[in-house]
């Protein structure tokens, strides 16, 4: 996986490419229908060279020279013309006039065009789906959550105003959060992976790098990687470095801890992403239907205390939401 940055300059060096081959094409037509175009070519080829010699050199035939070319440019907009064709039709074009698509602008400032697509592909990489990119806190719907005591004493819709608002707060302060980390705990179909997409959304859309997968996918990527289990070089190239981006994302959303098929390789490989992350100072958000109880004895006693001491539990209670919007 390429960063956003990169796959943002190829698209460019993409579009450069593209209208190169244009221009080859439309000044072949030209030559084709019209082969006195040639000599017009070759002249103003040489005209250009002479005025910048002339420019070097204090100007000398600097007028002249400026009319030969003037006089061609208007041989070459009557073959246009003559042809039906625009008079821009032999000129280099562009995506974007303001950077003339090399992603920079003449002070070398990075180009709004460039900046549009890093986002798009820091959007792209970060591997959430359609409806995930729909879950954000401005549609977090309240109104699923029933207000009556559960036989705990604690209404549902409590829990999840408390849970929404701890979530804000964390995603709103992503870059100074302390602790760096969330845990979402809870049954399944309490919004816990709704809120981790509210808070992938909103890093998104402040141009943080995010990746979302699913604790199963997630220790499969890993476990293929480590084994060479991928069927070409290629595939097994664009695993590492999916996990290089994995382990570098400013927000990893680790989704459904516990549904993965453990081994002792993908619990020890699991802990050494989730130490790393911490040691880079990294935001990661896991969501998990687990009790701490239960992770410890599915995991060890090293993950579960690095995460009491690195993670931001909050929980999250109730029926299954799914039954009430289904």
């Amino acid at each position: 996986m390429q960063s956003a940055n990169s796959l943002a300059l190829q698209e460019l060096n993409e579009r450069r490419e593209r209208h190169k081959a244009e221009l080859e094409a439309n000044t072949a037509k030209v030559r084709s229908l019209a082969p006195e175009y040639t000599g017009i070519e070759a002249d103003m080829m040489r005209a250009g060279n002479s005025l910048l010699r002339s420019v070097l050199h204090g100007g000398k035939d600097f007028e002249k020279i400026k009319s030969f070319i003037e006089k061609n440019q208007s041989e070459k907009i009557e073959i246009l013309k003559r042809l039906s064709l625009p008079e821009d039709y032999l000129d280099e074009k562009y995506d974007c006039e303001n950077c003339r698509d090399t992603g920079f602008d003449d002070n070398g400032l990075k180009c709004t065009c460039l900046k549009e697509l890093t986002s798009k592909y820091i959007d792209i990489n970060s591997n959430m789906t359609e409806l995930m990119k729909n879950q954000t806190f401005d549609n977090f719907n309240f109104s699923l959550f029933s207000p009556v005591p559960d036989s705990t004493g604690k209404a549902p819709l409590d829990i999840a105003k408390s849970a929404y608002d701890k979530a804000k707060s964390y995603a709103d302060n992503l870059d100074v959060a302390k602790p760096r980390n969330l845990l979402l705990k809870g049954n399944a179909g309490t919004g816990k992976t709704y809120l981790s997409s509210c808070i992938g959304n909103l890093a998104l859309n402040r141009g943080k790098t995010v990746y979302y997968q699913t604790s199963y996918k997630l220790c499969e990527l890993m476990e293929n990687v480590k084994f060479g289990k991928y069927e070409t070089p290629e595939e097994q190239q664009g695993g590492y470095t999916t996990l290089n981006y994995i382990n570098d994302a400013d927000l990893l959303i680790i989704d459904d801890l516990g549904t993965e098929f453990l081994t002792q390789f993908t619990a020890a490989a699991l802990f050494d992403l989730l130490n790393t992350r911490i040691l880079k100072n990294k935001a990661t958000v896991i969501s998990t239907n687990l009790s701490l109880e239960a992770m410890e004895k599915l995991y060890s006693q090293r993950l579960t205390s690095r995460i009491l001491g690195e993670y931001k539990i909050i929980q999250l209670i109730g029926q299954d939401l799914r039954k009430n919007i289904f």
